[in-house]
């Protein structure tokens, strides 16, 4: 029975955890628990859901901000969050659908696939190309300035800055990451202060003649889950597809 009691309070815990996570990346902005109890409908009680927001917050998961009542997740409560999602569940989540029938080169190809990743992600979109014909590109500037956390302008000119002037370092690191599977890095785990108030969605692949790598780059605050797929349909498109090309 106590066994059991510990396993239904982890098992809330994630829950109310998760719930807190999709409502603040749809709502941005803090998460109180009769926001919870209303839309979700939960079977539990406000109380309730307020001691487990408060074990949550204990473990550094979530935070109050400023002296609003409800709770924001912290980085550490997204990287829990990122390390539970199933990555079966990339592929059937969400489809970016190509066609690369009428380009004729690589660098259409390259601002193809960037603009549609950034235009069903909403995130800005990266890709790298170690080959004969070495290139790195990012397309969809504009996402960032639609993001809320990235109007405070130091953090936007870091972003900027990043971008235009130290693209060279955020190419090796995200080749120095890249695996087949997708990977996220939150803050400082990118190792890159410039975009430690950001996070990084990335994947890539690697045969006998060339590398590449495909990112998303947002805030912490991203749809993980979207994010994720539609990289990874993209990239997988790439891969059936490059070949014509490089």
């Amino acid at each position: 029975m106590i066994m059991g009691k510990i396993i239904n309070k982890k098992e809330r815990e994630a829950e109310i955890l998760e719930l807190i996570i999709s409502s603040y990346i749809r709502e941005s902005r803090p998460i109180s628990s009769g926001y919870l109890c209303s839309e979700y409908e939960l079977d539990y009680s406000s109380a309730t859901v307020r001691n487990i927001m408060h074990n949550l917050e204990e473990k550094g998961l979530i935070a109050h901000i400023h002296t609003s009542s409800g709770r924001i997740p912290t980085k550490e409560g997204f990287k829990y969050y990122v390390a539970t999602l199933n990555p079966e569940r990339f592929g059937a989540f969400y489809n970016v659908e190509l066609d690369f029938s009428s380009l004729c080169s690589l660098h259409e190809v390259v601002e193809y696939s960037l603009d549609a990743l950034s235009e069903a992600s909403g995130y800005t979109s990266l890709l790298g190309i170690s080959a004969k014909d070495s290139r790195f590109s990012f397309r969809g500037t504009r996402c960032i300035l639609n993001q809320p956390e990235f109007e405070d302008m130091k953090i936007l000119r870091n972003i900027f800055y990043a971008l235009e002037v130290k693209i060279d370092k955020l190419q090796k690191i995200l080749f120095d990451f890249m695996t087949e599977k997708v990977r996220v890095l939150i803050g400082n785990d990118i190792n890159f202060s410039e975009i430690s108030d950001c996070s990084l969605v990335l994947s890539g692949f690697r045969d006998e003649n060339k590398s590449l790598v495909l990112a998303l780059l947002g805030p912490v605050r991203m749809n993980y889950l979207k994010a994720a797929s539609c990289l990874y349909s993209v990239k997988n498109q790439l891969k059936d597809s490059l070949h014509d090309f490089v």
